[in-house]
């Protein structure tokens, strides 16, 4: 099967323009590769975003659940299909989120990336946009209208930071998001070339 690679971070990291970016230059290189998000297009996942925007908090076990139900539909319907059709795929989100934000909620973190790992692949390269709290609120409050106020809160989003710099494994990489996009991108860029990019 083709790669799959992971792009991971607190909101306000800049993980889905590099996602993006790193997906272009996939293309752009002439290998076959998709991008997706979680949580997802489907309608699990456009009520995982609107909860996070409504309400100020909900159950943990029904927050952990609908993630859990929106990835497996994302394995079944996006993920396998295209990782079996030899495209690469990169992901904006994936089951590290889970275990660092419902984590920074009470929950297991370990106990979580093992309920996960049941049933959705392994990623074979995870990118962790490291970026301090205070500069991610601060890109947060320049680019979005609207603010997921489960998840953008200054405290809980220190505990979210510790959870990702805690995670261990060999597929694991810390990239400096604080500078600038492009700085960062190139950082990326370079990790990737190290980890034995394919050619088209």
């Amino acid at each position: 099967m083709a790669d799959l690679i992971v792009f991971e971070g607190i909101d306000g990291s800049g993980k889905t323009s590099l996602s993006r970016m790193f997906h272009d230059h996939l293309l752009a290189s002439g290998i076959a590769a998709a991008w997706l998000r979680e949580p997802t297009d489907s309608p699990l996942g456009d009520r995982i975003r609107r909860t996070a925007q409504e309400n100020d908090a909900i159950s943990i076990q029904e927050e952990l659940e609908l993630f859990l139900a929106d990835r497996r539909w994302d394995v079944e319907n996006n993920i396998l299909p295209a990782l079996c059709s030899g495209t690469t795929v990169v992901m904006d989100r994936y089951y590290y989120s889970n275990a660092c934000y419902q984590g920074a909620r009470g929950l297991d973190p370990e106990a979580i990336l093992r309920a996960n790992r049941e049933f959705a692949p392994e990623p074979d390269l995870v990118f962790i946009i490291d970026v301090d709290v205070e500069r991610a609120l601060e890109r947060i409050g320049r680019s979005r209208a609207a603010v997921a106020r489960l998840f953008e809160k200054k405290d809980f989003l220190r505990k979210v930071r510790a959870n990702y710099l805690a995670l261990r494994g060999p597929n694991l990489t810390l990239i400096d998001g604080n500078p600038d996009l492009e700085r960062v991108f190139a950082a990326v860029l370079r990790r990737y070339a190290r980890n034995g990019a394919p050619t088209a």
